[in-house]
């Protein structure tokens, strides 16, 4: 679990200015034994699932997917995983099931990306860096939200989160227009993943814990009020990827079971209006309710 950390001592995660709704009970990412305990039980659990590999999904590799997502306390993700092992494989790479990712998103400087979903409009963008730490593989992202709620996934492989490059240029120009000229910086991320998949049913869950937001150090862009950071230890994201919405999936009918309801959370979207109190986010607030209700 070590490298979570070191990656959010490198983001400077210090809650400096969290949203309203949790600076009163902020928790810092500092805190080395954060439920350190839970830990060891879930990887206890998936040393009971059967594995796959990155090369073993046809199916269920869904880079045009829908999408449902909800958010559980921590402390459900062993006896959740218990219930699920008949129905999934775990993703395994070098005898590691659970895995440390980092996001850099890119927005204009006036956050239109952001906007677009709280105004709740379709055919909306995402562009995001994604650094797979244990792999020390990259990828440049765009995320497509069509409006028949389809999430469109395109990318390249980028070591950097450097969308300067003539190849990120090119690739970003051909997914949006005029705006990718004016892309920054502008919300980092970290978290920890556990990735389930059903081959047969063309289905993914993500679990995403330990979730940590930063946003871009002060420059003549960005003011001191966005120098914020959180981190979210004591919930986790589940993501249930499909095809197409089927409610007779096996976790699907769990989280009816434990009555959890889905969520419109995102992790840009969620993490921008935690550490930039100036961002409007009426729309994120039973999102934000939940997670104070956390922690």
């Amino acid at each position: 679990m070590n490298n979570l950390y070191q990656t959010q001592d490198k983001l400077s995660i210090e809650n400096q200015q969290a949203h309203l709704f949790l600076r009163p009970k902020i928790t810092n990412s500092h805190h080395l034994n954060v439920n350190k305990g839970i830990y060891t039980n879930h990887l206890d659990v998936l040393e009971d699932y059967s594995s796959h590999g990155l090369t073993d999904l046809n199916g269920a590799a869904l880079m045009d997917r829908v999408d449902t997502k909800y958010i559980i306390p921590l402390q459900q993700l062993p006896y959740i995983l218990a219930e699920l092992k008949a129905d999934y494989s775990a993703l395994e790479m070098q005898t590691n099931r659970v895995f440390n990712y980092h996001n850099t998103y890119f927005d204009t400087f006036d956050h239109h990306f952001y906007h677009a979903h709280h105004q709740g409009k379709l055919n909306r963008y995402k562009v995001r860096h994604r650094h797979y730490v244990d792999t020390k593989t990259g990828f440049l992202e765009v995320k497509f939200k069509n409006n028949k709620g389809r999430t469109i996934k395109s990318r390249i492989q980028s070591p950097k989160a450097d969308i300067t490059s003539p190849q990120a240029s090119e690739f970003l120009a051909s997914k949006l227009q005029p705006t990718h000229r004016q892309l920054k910086p502008t919300q980092f991320g970290s978290y920890q993943r556990i990735a389930l998949a059903n081959e047969a049913s063309c289905e993914r869950i993500t679990f995403d814990l330990n979730l940590s937001f930063s946003a871009p150090i002060p420059s003549e862009q960005f003011s001191n009020n966005q120098q914020a950071s959180i981190y979210l230890p004591h919930m986790f994201i589940a993501e249930l990827k499909q095809s197409r919405h089927d409610t007779n999936s096996p976790f699907a009918r769990l989280m009816a079971h434990r009555g959890i309801r889905p969520s419109k959370f995102s992790k840009y979207c969620i993490g921008c209006s935690l550490v930039n109190a100036n961002l409007k986010a009426n729309r994120f607030k039973p999102e934000l309710m939940a997670i104070q209700q956390l922690h």
